[in-house]
Order: structure tokens, then sequence, then C-alpha cells
């Protein structure tokens, strides 16, 4: 067993028992830097290798944290950085629940967490590398899920069949805001 496995051990053990009103309170010093990367796709790679198994990388999600100088796995602890190429997280699915204008959009990041478009999750747009700002949903702690284009275009699809002749950009209803579709 390597090193950099049994770090991964001591992090999912400490984890288990934690609850998440305690992790706002984890100030750890910095342990290092842990050689995972989140890539573009939102997929989890450990010592270049593919993270295959859905229940841990649903347990790292949990405790990633964004702070001024890059994104870390904390506990109370240890902390170690990560690295992240885009967002650390990746829209899976979007759906529109009750349509109309009370609708909500739901999106699901590639972790399997449910996010409501509202005034704590605002649909936005963030520079990302040299792409220029693409959509993304603020999902808590200052992390960001980007939206896959088809779930845009689905947003968009549902703002002009609400705009209807309506010549104004569009924006997509949830939870009673809107959202602009542009930057």
């Amino acid at each position: 067993m390597t090193r950099q496995t049994d770090k991964l051990k001591v992090i999912a053990n400490t984890l288990s028992a934690a609850t998440s009103s305690k992790k706002a309170e984890w100030n750890p010093s910095l342990s290092g830097p842990l050689n995972m990367h989140i890539d573009r796709n939102g997929n989890w790679f450990y010592q270049g290798e593919p993270m295959l198994r859905e229940a841990l990388i649903q347990l790292f999600s949990g405790i990633l944290r964004l702070e001024q100088d890059g994104y870390y796995l904390v506990t109370p602890v240890e902390k170690y950085s990560i690295t992240v190429e885009a967002q650390p997280f990746v829209s899976r699915r979007l759906e529109i629940r009750a349509p109309g204008p009370h609708q909500q959009v739901v999106v699901i990041t590639n972790v399997g967490d449910e996010v409501v478009l509202d005034a704590a999750h605002p649909l936005c747009f963030l520079p990302i590398g040299n792409d220029g700002p693409l959509p993304c949903v603020h999902v808590r702690d200052g992390l960001y899920m980007l939206l896959q284009r088809s779930h845009f275009y689905q947003m968009v699809e549902a703002a002009l069949e609400q705009a209807g002749e309506s010549d104004a950009l569009p924006g997509i209803l949830s939870s009673g805001m809107l959202f602009a579709l542009h930057v």
C-alpha cells in the first residue's frame, strides 16, 4: 500500500463520522498536495487513474472547499490541495418541474446533488480558461457546476417557448426569479 493510498483511507475514515454542521469549523494547517484532479467533465482522478467508486467521490466532494489560492479537501485534522480543471461539478441532468409561472429548474450534478435555481443557487457566467464566460450554477460555499451545453440549450428552449413572440432576450424562470441566459 502506498503512502498516498494510506492518506485516502485516513481521510475516508475521518469523514464517515463527521457531521455537516462541523465541517465549517474545520481549519487544519496544510498537509500538502494530494495527487488528485477533477477534469473538465467532472471526472475524478487519483494518481493519474480514474476514480470509479461513486461513494468515495461523493464523500470527497462533500469536503471539497474553495479558498483564495485553490481547491482543498479538508478534514478536521488534514488539508490537502487538489487540482480542478474547470469547475468541480458538472451537470448530468436538468429537469423543469411544474412548467409555468411557478416552475423550478433543477440541475443534478455529477455527484448526485440536486440544485434548484434560486437566489442561493443562481445561474451565472464565469470565465473558464480561454473559453470565455460559460454557464455555471452555484452549488455551495463558492463551488460551482459547469452546465453541459445540452442542458443550457434545454433552458434556452424552455425560455423561448415561454417568451412567445417577445423580442426580449430570453431568461429562464425558476423559484419565482428570472435568470438571464446571456452575459
